[in-house]
């Protein structure tokens, strides 16, 4: 087996940890950002009930991967009866796909659920009752936990990250245009909720990172490296000396 790429993705992942707690506790990009959203006149965010971001995104386009994801497990499911071609030849990563649509939102859920963090409407420089504090702060004493870290909204997206592993090794060029793709979705969803005032621009980035461990974990459970990856040419050879034999018997 090599081992080689979880190390580096790991090694890097271990980095950009490093670099969020450190830029996220030395600077204030978070209320930053924040503010550009917000109307202090007002006291509110004109973007949190706006129909497009409230409905049209946060609604209604969840709706459409959630059937992306539906998708992924009835490709990965016909796979398993797929004897040969592109399904045959991509059982375990397809797999890697499916699985991560439920477990990338699973694990990002949990951690959601017991974060101390709060949301920019509940902090108190925007009209809230919380004070900001970030991952290397202790949360203030006698405020009830804000259940707002990470990102939960960017997950219905996230998941889409395991699609960059599905041409890897054979077509790195290909994997890795997946994966930005796929990673610029996913922080746009982020995005929104920022302007919406759910999240900071931290929350959607660490949703990002736990999303990325979690893909780069079920790649390896599923057994995904396994998999020798055919070329269309390659599994189109074994199919016809497959055939060949079969004749001969």
């Amino acid at each position: 087996m090599n081992t080689r790429p979880y190390r580096m993705h790991l090694a890097l992942l271990g980095l950009a940890a490093i670099a969020l707690l450190v830029a996220f506790h030395l600077t204030q990009v978070d209320l930053r950002l924040a503010s550009a959203w917000y109307d202090p006149v007002h006291r509110t965010w004109p973007w949190r009930y706006a129909w497009i971001t409230k409905y049209g995104i946060h609604r209604y386009l969840k709706v459409f991967e959630i059937v992306l994801g539906v998708l992924a497990w009835c490709i990965a499911l016909r796979a398993n009866r797929a004897r040969d071609g592109f399904l045959g030849t991509h059982r375990r990563r397809l797999w890697c796909i499916a699985v991560s649509f439920v477990a990338v939102p699973v694990v990002i859920g949990l951690l959601h659920r017991f974060s101390p963090m709060h949301c920019p409407w509940d902090v108190a420089d925007f009209g809230g009752h919380a004070a900001y504090f970030d991952l290397l702060r202790e949360p203030p004493t006698g405020v009830p936990i804000g259940r707002c870290f990470p990102a939960a909204f960017v997950s219905s997206g996230s998941w889409l990250l395991a699609a960059a592993w599905l041409r890897y090794p054979e077509r790195p060029r290909v994997s890795i245009a997946i994966g930005l793709v796929a990673l610029a979705w996913a922080f746009a969803l982020g995005w929104v909720q920022q302007m919406r005032g759910a999240h900071f621009l931290s929350h959607t980035l660490w949703s990002l990172w736990v999303s990325w461990l979690v893909v780069l974990s079920v790649h390896y459970a599923c057994g995904a490296w396994r998999e020798g990856g055919q070329t269309p040419v390659r599994a189109s050879v074994a199919t016809m000396n497959r055939a060949r034999a079969e004749t001969r018997d």
